[in-house]
Order: structure tokens, then sequence, then C-alpha cells
């Protein structure tokens, strides 16, 4: 009996055992082309996910560093300390979410 990952949710599951006890994935069956291509699919979406979020941050940082600068803004007021709060939330996120970009690409 060998540990084997998840075709769809990629978690560890037995190679013996008939369907994933986490997604419920029915594996009986199932060709290696299949799994294989249900392996490739997880990837993908899970890629696009972090995608997803690194343009939503991205977003973020942009929308902070507009607020600040195009509007007139008191520079001891509560939105400039929002707008700056904006800008390195996004920065933050936006970097981590490239380093884990990163990450699974070179897993895969």
């Amino acid at each position: 009996m060998a540990i084997i990952s998840c075709p769809r949710c990629a978690k560890k599951i037995s190679d013996k055992s008939q369907n994933c006890q986490h997604c419920q994935l029915d594996m009986t069956g199932m060709s290696a082309e299949r799994k294989q291509h249900l392996a490739i699919e997880a990837r993908d979406k899970k890629m696009q996910g972090v995608l997803n979020q690194s343009m939503l941050a991205l977003i973020l940082f942009l929308a902070g560093f507009c607020f600040l600068y195009f509007w007139a803004l008191e520079p001891d007021g509560y939105e400039a300390v929002v707008s700056k709060g904006m800008i390195a939330l996004g920065f933050l996120w936006y970097i981590y979410a490239r380093a884990r970009l990163i990450y699974l690409k070179r897993k895969n």
C-alpha cells in the first residue's frame, strides 16, 4: 500500500482506496491519462487563483496610490492613513502572491 496524491485535490490518499475521502472523487477504473488530466486541471485552477489574488493586490495598491496622490487629502487625516495602509497592504500582498506563483511554477 502506497500513499499517493489525489488527482483532483492533491491531498494524500491510499493507492488502494476507491475514492478520495477529501473530495469524493471516484477513482474506480480511472485511466492514468484521466488522472493526469485531473491533476493538470487542479494545478491550473490553483495557479489561476493565485493570479487573481495578485491582480486584486495590484488594484488595492493602485487605488491607495490614487487616493493619496490625486485627491487633496489632509496629510495627517485618516484618509491619508487609510490610503497608505492600502498601499502597504497591496504591495505586501502582491509580493506574497507573486512569490507563491513562482513557488507553484517551480514545484511543477
